[in-house]
């Protein structure tokens, strides 16, 4: 091998923590477009990680990963998200709890410490590899975007986020297994027909990405 195992680990260490800054950066966005753009990166460097993997263990699924989460989520997804919001006439802004930006940061890091402690202390026995810890932090982070955005193209971001550390944590576990690039297949092309169908109807239907507040009725 032309680069010593010991470079591709440390590589492999510091691609998985600017995956968790991107993550963290996410969090505290409350304008549409810096998220959809930080989630392309995202997809970008799980994508390069994927190719640091395939340098260790010369896995030729690890390079269909990487092509398939750079083109299609890195790519294809962000461009059809953007389209989604340059059909409004104002930068698209969450309204709802994710405004409150800088308790979700703090609440954010707080799932990064803690996720890690879980992982530490109950599944690090089981996987043996320590850095599925960034996977396994980074699906927490994702459940977090989507419980605290209203916006439906925030909320996407949140799936593709948790797609990302799905495939992360099947390259480090089980990349030898022909399934998980159909799956990968799988979950973009859902991911297409969501943000290029589903939310096109919510804008037409209710002028919105953001469902209505209902109307109470009094007395």
């Amino acid at each position: 091998m032309i680069l010593s195992t010991t470079l591709l680990t440390e590589v492999s260490s510091l691609l998985g923590i600017l995956v968790i800054l991107s993550a963290l950066y996410m969090q505290g966005q409350s304008f549409v477009d810096p998220t959809i753009r930080a989630i392309s990166f995202q997809s970008f460097t799980i994508a390069a990680l994927f190719i640091v993997l395939y340098l260790q263990s010369s896995d030729i699924t690890l390079i269909y990963l990487a092509v398939v989460t750079g083109v299609i989520r890195g790519i294809l997804i962000p461009k059809v998200m953007l389209y989604q919001v340059r059909n409004f006439k104002y930068s698209l802004r969450e309204t709802g709890t994710g405004q409150r930006i800088p308790s979700l940061i703090i609440v954010g890091i707080i799932f990064v410490i803690g996720g890690y402690a879980v992982f530490k202390t109950v599944l690090l026995p089981a996987v043996l590899n320590p850095l599925a810890s960034v996977p396994f932090v980074l699906i927490l982070l994702s459940f977090l975007l989507i419980f605290t955005r209203r916006n439906a193209l925030m909320q996407m971001t949140g799936f593709l986020e948790e797609e990302n550390a799905v495939l992360y944590a099947g390259a480090l576990i089980a990349s030898s297994i022909p399934l998980l690039v159909e799956f990968a297949v799988v979950l973009d092309v859902l991911g297409v027909v969501l943000v290029g169908v589903i939310l096109s109807a919510s804008r037409d239907v209710f002028l919105s990405l953001e469902p209505p507040e209902l109307e109470q009725l009094t007395g």
